[in-house]
């Protein structure tokens, strides 16, 4: 099911009329831009459509962050590599967060260091967990983290969600960046509010080139493009590894309630064109 729905075309007499208001001098504004994405020719270069026989994700696809220590945010889960936090089963990939004697386990999986790539289109299709206190995540970071640091390396956020402190059923995307001193600033590309993002599969997309970065949700534009300035550097032109994790509480995560045991993202697939 779509999460937007395309503005109709206009008719001739909608033409005349919209004519005749800019002539009065009232304002016009124009539909929203929910443009469906262009692929330009490109074409499918890596994907995981985790239909595999093993239950464990593919190890040449996939490596693991590990451990606890808040991950920069507070969060209170410790990442493994078990088949408890992360599985593939009936076609889809599970990342999820689990409690046990009062602790959280949970899962980030990434492919640093096996797959990255700059420019081009990337999409997951997604399940989110339902529910509040869990930060769910699609996104990437520059390959020259090791080195630079965060954030002069880049980040790229397709999908986040966090229920218990941005808000129940909004889904979004971020550019996080530094400035020329270094410090960090970011820049929404955009949100969109449906109920439906707990219960169905929707597809998560950042187009990107040279210049600009555009988030597309179920293949259609939302919010506004991110583009490149003379003023703030852009690490935005290097590759790029992917990371699949369900964090939870902590900044974005918030409050655990007492009562949630697990949290599960469920994957589709991921794809790459270019």
């Amino acid at each position: 099911m779509s999460i937007l729905r395309l503005k109709p075309r206009l008719g001739a007499a909608m033409v005349f009329i919209t004519a005749m208001i800019a002539m009065s001098g009232c304002m016009f504004l124009p539909p929203e831009d929910n443009s469906l994405v262009d692929m330009d020719g490109r074409t499918l270069v890596w994907s995981d459509e985790f239909d595999g026989a093993s239950d464990a994700p593919d190890s040449a696809k996939w490596t693991y962050d590990l451990g606890s220590g808040g991950w920069g945010n507070n969060e209170v889960q410790t990442y493994t590599n078990t088949r408890t936090n992360s599985f593939v089963s009936n076609g889809t990939l599970k990342v999820k967060a689990v409690k046990s004697n009062g602790s959280w386990t949970s899962a980030r999986l990434k492919t640093q260091g096996l797959y990255s790539f700059k420019y081009g289109y990337i999409e997951a299709r997604i399940k989110l967990p339902a529910g509040t206190g869990m930060w769910p995540a699609f996104w990437m970071l520059g390959d020259n983290i090791g080195t630079v640091g965060w954030p002069k390396c880049g980040e790229i956020d397709v999908m986040e969600y966090s229920p218990g402190v941005v808000g129940i059923n909004k889904v979004f995307g971020t550019v996080h960046y530094p400035d020329v001193s270094g410090s960090h600033l970011y820049t929404s590309l955009g949100e969109l509010i449906d109920s439906s993002v707990v219960s169905a599969f929707h597809t998560y997309g950042v187009k990107w080139d040279s210049t600009s970065l555009t988030l597309y949700i179920d293949g259609k534009k939302v919010g506004t493009t991110y583009t490149k300035k003379a003023d703030t550097p852009w690490p935005f032109d290097q590759n790029f590894f992917i990371i699949l994790n369900v964090a939870m509480g902590g900044n974005l995560g918030g409050t655990i309630p007492a009562n949630l045991t697990e949290a599960t993202m469920e994957v589709d697939y991921v794809r790459v064109y270019q």
